[in-house]
């Protein structure tokens, strides 16, 4: 089987590419066959896993790069029967790895993939909303925000500095440093939580996130019991507390400890509905897809075949 490795050349500040090269003597000591795809202007990540999927026959498909890359890569994913999928890290954030129990060296990680044998599945999530009249439909690995979240990843994103904090190594002060701006610059939103439970009203609330992995933007455990292969979503909702005590809760959220806190609110689903009272923006794995008032999201009946 070939082994295909897709790369951004220009993903997390180049650093993909390089890592790509610092890979490469071990596919070759290896013996294996492979071939290499970067990510063009013409034809993005998802594309290249788009036509590499759609043959129907078995293939073998390696992302180096960071969240955004592999949201990129399952987004264009046709065939997730005959397709056997890993990644190697690279980026600011690099949540998906972050709870999966991974090799700590890039090259024994990768090196472990290239045997092409199934090591375990995950779930994929899947966003859809209406912005402008237009259906959009957007898978996600790690998590989808609708509020503060995606609020912040649009701030990171946009930012000036997230470049040259990323080429010092701070790439996830961007993070803290738009989660305090957002906080204070957003107003509450009454949100409409819809699951099979019924509907639930949460007023003055922050944030809606629904979570895969357990963790977002650099290591914020959100939802620090989800399994990314239980077929559920995990919901953290914070609700009704100042925007003071709200930034307090952030730090106990990296560690995971936030779960008991005044006005944090958890559940877990395979499917939700949430409408706002306001136009918010949202995200899936840190990509920011528009704004809406409402959204609904779902767990695919197809699980993502991995190799690490």
């Amino acid at each position: 089987m070939v082994i295909n490795i897709v790369v951004n050349p220009n993903g997390a500040s180049g650093k993909a590419w390089s890592l790509w090269e610092e890979l490469e003597p071990v596919i070759k000591k290896k013996g294996c066959e492979y071939r290499v795809h970067r990510s063009t202007p013409h034809e993005s990540i998802k594309g290249i896993c788009s036509r590499i999927s759609g043959r129907g026959e078995k293939s073998a498909v390696i992302v180096i790069g960071g969240d955004g890359s592999v949201n990129e890569a399952v987004n264009g994913i046709s065939d997730f029967e005959n397709t056997l999928f890993g990644f190697v890290p690279c980026g600011t954030g690099s949540d998906i790895g972050r709870d999966m129990d991974l090799p700590s060296g890039k090259k024994q990680l990768f090196a472990e993939m290239l045997d092409c044998k199934v090591k375990r599945t995950s779930d994929v999530g899947e966003l859809t909303f209406f912005e402008g009249g237009k259906k959009i439909i957007r898978r996600f690995n790690v998590s989808s925000d609708m509020g503060f979240g995606a609020a912040t990843c649009e701030y990171v994103n946009r930012s000036g500095f997230k470049s040259i904090l990323n080429r010092i190594g701070l790439g996830k002060l961007i993070y803290l440093i738009g989660a305090v701006k957002v906080c204070y610059s957003s107003e509450p939103a009454t949100l409409y939580i819809t699951d099979r439970k019924g509907t639930r009203c949460y007023k003055k609330c922050l944030c809606a996130i629904v979570m895969n992995h357990t963790c977002e933007g650099g290591g914020f455990a959100f939802c620090p019991d989800a399994d990314i292969d239980d077929g559920l979503l995990d919901v953290c909702v914070g609700s009704g507390i100042s925007k003071l005590a709200f930034l307090g809760v952030l730090p106990k959220a990296y560690m995971g400890k936030h779960t008991g806190s005044k006005g944090i609110f958890m559940d877990r689903t395979d499917r939700v509905i949430i409408r706002s009272d306001t136009l918010c923006w949202v995200h899936t794995d840190g990509e920011v897809i528009g704004r809406t008032n409402k959204v609904y999201m779902r767990i695919l009946p197809e699980k993502l075949r991995l190799l690490l």
